[in-house]
């Protein structure tokens, strides 16, 4: 779509998704350029409608001359889809470049097979694009989050294709733009590096928490992704006792052993008052051996910040970041603020990075 963009392009946009509206002289600073390129750089994102001025404020360098007009990404300059899904149902949201949410639906899913998520996300389309007024030319693509814990045989059937390309052309084949494809996990911390939290931090370490517990890690920005694709960098959930992992099957049988029966994770938002209590107490008691796994992890790693995210209600995320105690010295420890939509934001993030930012 911006075919033109060089290393030093992205670097700036990459700067702007970090520090939301700056001007000329910190975009230098932040992407290691010269004030002269980046301005060079800027005239041309802004040639290109990828960046726009703030014109109802200005910035003092200290230098002579006029004083300089902050920039930011011009939100309506692209949007990109996102997917993600479960054993039983399919979220679509679209985004804009400044990371608003344009359009969403959730919708029940038949099987999470690529035929039955295809066939979901064209019943969608029309009408998202209707509602989201996004223009199809200014589309970066369509980003997938693949779930970590599909039953085995469809997991395996989604691996095996995701290696060997087969699901990327599948998809691209099938809708109107480029698919990018990544597991839930690694989703979820792309969408934190572009969309939330993980802005502010060069090294970190996503905790993912579904039925299982899932992770990515985060290098000076960029995923990890270890030698094995899908089912390769990630796998954390080894650091839990299988018997005792803070998970959410974990806290479903908490709560159907209290009587509170759910059949899936999505099912925590239309419990009864009564059940509030059940799932704080998991929570206290989940804080606690999620604390005993990462302090084992954390020194290894060294990230500057753990981030948890998956698909537990934001509420209960920001109560397990609160509960936790690694020790001193240890990485913050900080829930995701994406929302109930993380899974379907975090692959929607996908085609921005992948087209917008640096990768390398």
């Amino acid at each position: 779509m911006f075919p033109h963009l060089t290393h030093g392009h992205r670097k700036v946009l990459e700067a702007l998704v970090r520090h939301g509206t700056a001007a000329r002289a910190e975009l230098a600073e932040a992407s290691g350029y010269t004030r002269p390129a980046v301005t060079n750089l800027v005239r041309d994102l802004m040639d290109w409608g990828l960046v726009e001025e703030d014109n109802g404020a200005y910035v003092h360098t200290g230098r002579r001359g006029q004083p300089q007009k902050p920039v930011s990404l011009r939100s309506g300059a692209a949007y990109a889809f996102g997917i993600g899904f479960t054993a039983g149902a399919l979220d679509l949201v679209a985004m804009d470049l400044g990371g608003r949410v344009v359009g969403r639906t959730r919708t029940p899913l038949v099987e999470p097979t690529p035929r039955a998520v295809l066939e979901a996300v064209q019943q969608q389309l029309e009408s998202a694009y209707g509602k989201s007024h996004v223009v199809r030319w200014r589309q970066l693509g369509f980003g997938i989050g693949v779930p970590a814990d599909l039953p085995p045989e469809q997991a395996q059937a989604w691996t095996l294709a995701y290696r060997r390309e087969e699901l990327i052309s599948y998809f691209a084949n099938n809708l109107e733009g480029p698919a990018f494809i990544e597991a839930e996990p690694l989703a979820c911390g792309i969408g934190e590096r572009v969309f939330g939290i993980g802005a502010r931090y060069q090294t970190y370490l996503i905790v993912h928490i579904g039925l299982e517990i899932g992770g990515a890690l985060f290098i000076e920005g960029r995923p990890f992704r270890g030698g094995q694709g899908m089912s390769g960098a990630g796998q954390i959930g080894q650091f839990f006792s299988e018997a005792e992992s803070p998970d959410g099957r974990d806290l479903m049988k908490a709560l159907t052993t209290a009587g509170f029966g759910v059949g899936d994770l999505s099912d925590l938002d239309i419990l009864p008052e009564a059940a509030q209590g059940v799932i704080e107490d998991w929570t206290h008691s989940a804080a606690a051996r999620l604390s005993v796994g990462l302090a084992k992890l954390s020194p290894f790693l060294s990230p500057d910040a753990i981030i948890l995210t998956g698909r537990l209600s934001p509420s209960i995320l920001k109560a397990l970041a609160e509960a936790m105690q690694l020790g001193e010295g240890a990485p913050v420890v900080e829930a995701s603020r994406l929302g109930a939509f993380q899974t379907a934001i975090g692959a929607a993030a996908l085609p921005v990075f992948c087209n917008l930012l640096p990768q390398g």
